[in-house]
């Protein structure tokens, strides 16, 4: 079975105290985002690592929007101001951490070239890299290394630290992609369902867009992803219905109309329970409009 995990686990310096022989791990940690939540710009004296387990998450930064789903890390160098995409984290589950930033004096205990090369492959890393699942065993072995009372802790925490910085850095070496052929067809998907909110396609309709089985479409999807598909495609309906209602001066009723809900009252539902709000609420919230209706 698999672990079982609490919403929200951190270590952070501040509170905690730096670690003895890894003073170079500012914060670490792990969230599982149950309705959108609130998250402003806002910034870190360290690299920032988030990995998404499940769901997806967009980030916004320097006016572009990063969108990440299962597998994903998304990055943000020291003093880079970032904030949610709508200036909200979705729901989600994700792994993080903040790491000082490489120098030539026994940074993580690594020589001076070393350091240098790790300096170099950091400031050329793309903001979104895709590192697969399997790297949340290493930032699970990192959790369990700060739990931890063994005299080698600083040495485990140290190791785990610099296996999910190779992970990161290298992803080619640790993951093993979809056929060419196959992903080219779920990036094609993703772009219709991104395009055509208002389309309810079943999943036969879905599987036969990519050409595969219903079954084989379901479980690589959702591998795709990280969510199913049906569900996968309410919260692009819903992250559309968040942008039209900041962005535009549609009603709630015409926003529900135009991504093909059956009624108001219907889109109201979907839209609370993704995102904690209604979508007056939502408007509200982010706009300060008092004209919501």
């Amino acid at each position: 079975m698999p672990e079982k995990q609490s919403p929200r686990w951190t270590y952070d310096i501040n509170t905690e105290g730096r670690i003895p022989g890894v003073p170079e791990l500012l914060l670490f940690g792990f969230d599982e985002i149950r309705s959108a939540l609130p998250l402003s710009y806002h910034k870190h004296a360290g690299y920032e690592f988030v990995l998404v387990e499940r769901g997806k998450a967009s980030w916004e930064l320097d006016g572009h929007v990063y969108e990440t789903k299962a597998g994903d890390v998304f990055h943000t160098i020291p003093g880079e101001v970032h904030r949610g995409g709508f200036n909200v984290i979705e729901p989600s589950r994700f792994w993080w951490f903040i790491v000082a930033p490489p120098h030539s004096e026994d940074w993580l205990r690594l020589p001076p070239d070393e350091s240098e090369c790790f300096k170099r492959a950091l400031e050329a890393l793309p903001r979104v890299t895709h590192i697969g699942l399997q790297a949340i065993d290493v930032f699970r072995q990192l959790r369990n290394a700060l739990n931890s009372n063994s005299p080698l802790r600083s040495a485990s925490i140290r190791h785990a630290l610099l296996g999910l910085l190779l992970r990161i850095l290298q992803p080619s070496q640790q993951i093993v992609l979809l056929a060419n052929d196959l992903l080219h067809q779920f990036d094609t998907l993703r772009r219709r369902i991104d395009d055509e909110p208002q389309w309810r396609p079943t999943i036969e309709e879905l599987a036969g867009f990519v050409r595969i089985s219903p079954s084989h479409f379901f479980r690589t999807f959702q591998e795709y992803t990280g969510l199913p598909p049906m569900v996968y495609i309410e919260r692009v309906r819903i992250k559309k219905a968040c942008g039209l209602l900041v962005e535009g001066t549609d009603t709630v009723t015409e926003i529900a109309n135009e991504l093909g809900y059956a009624s108001s009252q219907h889109f109201a539902t979907v839209f609370k329970r993704i995102t904690g709000m209604t979508p007056i609420q939502w408007r509200m919230y982010q706009t300060g409009r008092n004209d919501a209706l």
